[in-house]
């Protein structure tokens, strides 16, 4: 099933499959990186919500009441805290995350390959990219911000073009402009079904995102049911980052016509052989 990732173009469908597969088949080393990555990033998570959601609310009532505008320098502590947090949200979100979603990709890659990497070393060479993620995550995320201001096409556009760029950086090991370029290429004449898999592989992740929030819905409001929904949507996310890794290996063959040789693939049939 897995060899038909360096023969042709994979629909949804079979992405999709060949994702569960393998995330099936990794479950343990992406749990791994769920517990040393993704929960303390969870934590941080929880902290920055618990505290934006103050900050919003008290924000809110300030400017309903027209105080926010009649006395702004005497409230500028309270907006300087409301900033300060969505930054720190956007930070978690542009340097933190994508270091887990490289450390998953790392892994998915490799079993592909048919070069099992431990799950230490696949953590530790995504924290190595740490630095290439910040100088490339800025201006992306910039320039596709400056785009939505003057109308949201192009900042779709832009987003749907970049968006393997967290990949190129931790399976290529390239940075900067250079990254955003691998992955519009991995993209060209290739929009539409970009953009519909994005949609696609949305909606699966938003749904089992919607069964965890109704399950933590039963347990009692605290910092740590937070903790354990933005631990168990990494849970899912990973899904995604799999599919994102299968996906991107895949346009590498049918755009940019990188082979692989048959020995590197880990296929069903060669593990049977194996066991027999």
């Amino acid at each position: 099933m897995l060899e038909a990732i360096k023969n042709r173009e994979l629909g949804i469908m079979e992405i999709l499959s060949i994702s569960i597969n393998l995330l099936i088949k990794n479950f343990r080393p992406i749990m791994v990186v769920v517990i040393m990555l993704f929960f303390p990033i969870s934590i941080l998570n929880a902290m920055i919500l618990d505290k934006l959601s103050t900050s919003t609310a008290i924000v809110m009532n300030l400017i309903e009441s027209g105080e926010a505008f009649e006395n702004f320098s005497a409230h500028s502590s309270v907006f300087l805290d409301f900033f300060e947090n969505h930054a720190l949200q956007m930070a978690v979100l542009l340097f933190l995350e994508p270091i887990g979603v490289i450390s998953v990709a790392k892994i998915t890659k490799n079993y592909i390959n048919n070069e099992p990497i431990h799950v230490k070393d696949a953590i530790g060479e995504a924290l190595n990219c740490l630095w290439k993620v910040i100088i490339t995550g800025i201006p992306c995320c910039l320039l596709i911000f400056a785009a939505t201001l003057f109308f949201i096409i192009p900042g779709i556009y832009l987003g749907v073009i970049w968006t393997f760029y967290i990949y190129a950086i931790g399976l290529k090991e390239i940075k900067g402009w250079k990254a955003l370029e691998y992955s519009r290429k991995l993209t060209q004449g290739k929009f539409w079904k970009t953009l519909l898999f994005l949609i696609v592989i949305s909606f699966v992740t938003a749904g089992w995102d919607w069964i965890i929030s109704n399950v933590c819905l039963l347990l009692p409001e605290h910092i740590g049911t937070d903790i354990l929904y933005f631990t168990l949507t990494y849970i899912s996310g990973s899904f995604a980052f799999i599919a994102m890794t299968v996906l991107f290996m895949n346009r590498e063959v049918v755009l940019l016509g990188n082979r692989y040789m048959p020995t590197e693939y880990a296929t069903e049939d060669a593990s049977n052989e194996d066991k027999n």
